[in-house]
């Protein structure tokens, strides 16, 4: 403990003295100064006197529900103000917390003193029994009394009077599992037998002035360290003269409880992380069993069969998506032992058992690798206890579970710009201070935004998106002079840079971090030469070390469909007049229900219209058509309609950009038929961009062939889609995926020898719970698997097409192979079957 050896080397009369209200010391040796960086308790630890798992009781008091009074009542630390009340915001005397400290200290395992008489002249008019708890106190060195002779029963607690009580007891208390040790600065180097922390951090600005004592700086930084105050790292304010409450009371007992033996009675099951990012098998997670009497104390030699189960949602592409825990009837079917044993859900004498202090420790990454929590996984752990050859009855066996949950790590890492369509340059160097990028136009004066998303995936989809709050990005500023006032635009701007800054960017709670590159204009009046700006993306090592983030990652582009391998962004910073330089264009819906009813189906489509800066032309001509040149999502510009004549889209052919460059065209189609088109939108200057959207039928019972209505409920691939040139052939593709609506589009291909046409029409497939599911992504992903509706979606929208967009599409066509893909669709509420063989 930070004044452990001091105490020990200092005790003098003087200073033997000296209680919680010794005169301040400025500064402690401890530390000068607050952390300049918010730093994190170092010394917690992660276990629980009061686990979840162990389901503690509510106290019964109407003021609070604080789950640390839970816990104190628990134990028999404290009995409430009355039997229903707590009056948490209340003070604490400090008769009373000796009580709440030799209650507390017996239920970590403690021996008392016999709480003579400690020359305290101030305490004769209290009870037999808090006359004892001061004494007691004194005899463990946990108080000192405010002079030699008082003890000031009356006067209320502070903070700071409260971390040295703490950090005092802490020294007579026995660390429990996973309780901080570490060695105190006593001539050795081996861990020590009470609770202790080393580390010397803090972010306190209220502790090194006033009437903060040396003693107390010192506690105030231990508490915190060793996370008994609950107090995050952004908290800056301590308070150390402040009053304690009585729910502070209550955080700060439990808090130093946690690093103790103290556990519930009975069998109970924790862990050191119940959730985290990626795989959770390094040395620190850990699964323990304590096992207690009715009075806390240990039960040694207990036999406990331990088992896992992997309750993941989506279920590994190995797996089998239909595994159970346990049958109906309660036993133990498709779980398996961690460790220890050879059947789960039977008491083996080679099962796990109990140490001398009652507990069981498992290392997650030593388990069995189906116990073992990997990636996006979640694993219920189960133990109980029985005499040897007992089996196990969820139904009427007592048993201890917990859960631990991964999410997925960042392993990549996509910036985006809120300018993603300026213009690139010819140019490959931007600086001669960094290596060679292409740069992009920048107006002067304008400011560009980089957005950084931590990802699982190299995709840009946002169902791939991270959301973890604290992790850390360097970036690396290359900024070059400007040329001259009045020099040309197309000016030089390679030099070496005039200014090379690194900054660091933490993300948010959605995985996200932003920087700003801007450049001031130099002059509105007259043209400006440019400037060359690179910013560098890296994953900051060492912070994310400390905070557990990823150490590496792959940094992406992200401004188009598709990520790009790339972790460097460069401008261009100029002033040259605007001009035409493309279209974008978005369609409202992927795939619309065809209809001839009333004025029949409609699409919206909206294009933006974008200068080299890639900001939007206001006031600008765009034209919209059905034919020209280009592709999109596999289909050639025009449209696609089943049968032999063309179906109508009615829209207006001109439009005009508004303010922000946009222009919206209404699309009507008045047919039931099914079909495809792909909208061309241009600008005056003939740059265009074009979409491809689908017009469906709902699946009938008519088959394949039959020219008035082909959306087979029975769909059979005979060839591949692109084979599709003789007499009665099929074949089909997968276009669109519409999780939400359990939609799946399937574009199908029939040669009609009659017209010697092959004909397409886009079919809806519904799907639900009650149907049969099996995919077939290659042998890479297991070759044929059966999966479960959740499984089946979510390995699809990932791998089919390169994955799906915002608006249903696929973002490339996938064929559905011949031999072995088909749909089945039987009547609500009826086994459907989906067999998609996409290895092709």
């Amino acid at each position: 403990m930070l004044s452990h050896l001091k105490r020990r080397m200092g005790v003098i009369a003087a200073i033997a003295v000296l209680a919680a209200l010794t005169p301040a010391l400025s500064t402690s040796v401890a530390s000068a100064a607050p952390a300049t960086t918010a730093t994190a308790a170092a010394d917690v630890t992660y276990l629980e006197a009061c686990p979840a798992s162990a389901s503690i009781a509510s106290a019964g008091f109407t003021d609070t529900t604080s789950t640390a009074v839970d816990c104190i009542k628990y134990y028999g630390i404290t009995q409430g103000v009355t039997a229903t009340t707590y009056e948490p915001a209340g003070s604490v005397p400090r008769w009373q917390m000796a009580l709440f400290l030799t209650r507390a200290a017996t239920e970590m395992g403690v021996t008392l003193g016999d709480g003579s008489d400690q020359d305290f002249t101030d305490i004769s008019g209290k009870s037999a029994a808090i006359q004892t708890a001061i004494n007691q106190i004194k005899q463990l060195g946990v108080t000192t009394g405010t002079t030699a002779t008082t003890y000031s029963p009356d006067d209320n607690v502070t903070k700071e009077q409260m971390a040295m009580f703490v950090e005092r007891l802490l020294d007579n208390v026995t660390p429990g599992p996973n309780g901080s040790a570490d060695d105190d600065s006593d001539g050795d180097s081996a861990a020590e037998d009470y609770v202790n922390g080393t580390s010397t951090t803090y972010n306190y600005t209220d502790i090194d002035t006033g009437d903060t004592t040396y003693e107390g700086h010192n506690a105030i930084v231990e508490v915190f360290n060793l996370g008994i105050t609950g107090d995050a790292k952004t908290v800056t304010t301590f308070g150390p003269a402040t009053d304690l409450t009585r729910d502070e009371m209550a955080t700060w007992l439990v808090g130093a409880a946690n690093h103790s033996n103290l556990r519930p009675a009975g069998l109970v099951i924790q862990s050191t992380d119940a959730a985290d990012y990626g795989a959770m098998t390094a040395a620190t997670d850990e699964v323990h069993v304590s096992n207690r009497d009715a009075s806390f104390d240990a039960i040694a030699s207990s036999l406990v069969d331990i088992f896992c189960f992997d309750n993941s949602s989506v279920v590994a592409l190995t797996s089998t998506w239909n595994d159970t825990a346990f049958t109906a009837a309660g036993v133990v079917d498709d779980a398996d032992k961690t460790s220890a044993g050879s059947t789960a859900g039977t008491i083996e004498a080679s099962d796990d058992i109990t140490d001398a202090s009652g507990n069981i420790k498992l290392e997650q990454g030593s388990m069995d690798g189906a116990c073992q929590v990997t990636e996006n996984a979640s694993t219920d752990y189960y133990a109980w206890t029985d005499a040897v050859g007992e089996t196990f009855d969820k139904d009427t066996t007592t048993y201890t579970t917990t859960t631990v949950t991964s999410s997925y790590a960042a392993d990549f890492l996509m910036w985006t710009t809120n300018l993603p369509l300026a213009t690139a340059l010819s140019s490959a160097t931007v600086t001669s201070s960094h290596a060679d990028t292409v740069a992009h136009h920048a107006m002067y004066g304008t400011t560009v935004t980089v957005t950084m998303q931590l990802k699982r995936a190299d995709s840009v989809a946002a169902s791939k998106n991270v959301a973890r709050a604290d992790c850390t990005i360097q970036i690396t500023e290359y900024i070059t002079a400007a040329a001259g006032t009045g020099a040309a635009s197309a000016s030089t701007y390679d030099d070496a840079a005039s200014s090379i800054v690194t900054h660091l960017v933490t993300t948010d709670a959605n995985g996200t971090a932003t920087f700003d590159m801007t450049a001031a204009d130099p002059s509105s009046s007259v043209s400006n030469g440019s400037r060359g700006h690179v910013i560098v993306i890296d994953n900051a090592t060492t912070a994310n070390t400390t905070e557990g983030c990823s150490t590496s990652w792959e940094e992406n582009a992200g401004n188009t469909d598709a990520m790009v391998d790339d972790a460097i962004f460069a401008l261009k910073w100029d002033d040259t007049a605007r001009d035409e330089q493309g279209v974008s264009v978005t369609l409202a819906k992927g795939y619309v229900r065809a209809s001839a009813t009333g004025s029949g189906a409609s699409q919206t489509v909206t294009a933006l219209s974008y200068d080299q800066y890639g900001k939007g032309i206001a006031s600008g001509s765009l034209g919209m058509t059905l034919a020209g040149t280009g592709s999109s999502r596999g289909q050639n510009v025009g449209q696609t309609d089943e049968g032999t004549s063309a179906i109508t889209n009615t829209f207006t052919t001109t439009r005009t950009t508004n303010s922000s460059g946009v222009a919206t065209w209404g699309v009507s189609r008045d047919s039931a038929v099914s079909g495809s088109s792909t909208f061309r939108v241009n600008d005056a200057s003939d740059n265009a961009d074009v979409e491809t959207m689908y017009w469906t039928n709902a699946s009938s019972t008519t088959a394949v062939g039959d020219e008035s209505a082909s959306a087979p409920n029975t769909l059979v691939p005979t060839v591949n889609y692109a084979d599709c040139d003789a007499d009665t052939e099929v074949g089909a593709q997968l276009v669109g995926i519409d999780a939400a609506a359990d939609t799946v589009i399937v574009a199908i291909c029939n040669y009609k020898s009659a017209d010697s046409a092959a004909h397409t029409r886009f079919v809806e497939y519904v799907y639900d719970s009650n149907d049969q599911f099996t995919w077939d992504l290659g042998s890479a992903y297991g070759g044929a698997t059966a999966a479960d509706t959740t499984s089946w979606v979510y390995y699809l929208t990932t791998y089919a097409g390169g994955g799906v967009g915002a608006d249903t599409r696929l973002a490339a066509v996938d064929n559905l192979d011949v031999g072995s893909s088909l749909v089945t669709i039987s009547a609500a509420n009826l086994t459907s079957i989906y067999y998609f063989d996409l290895d092709g």
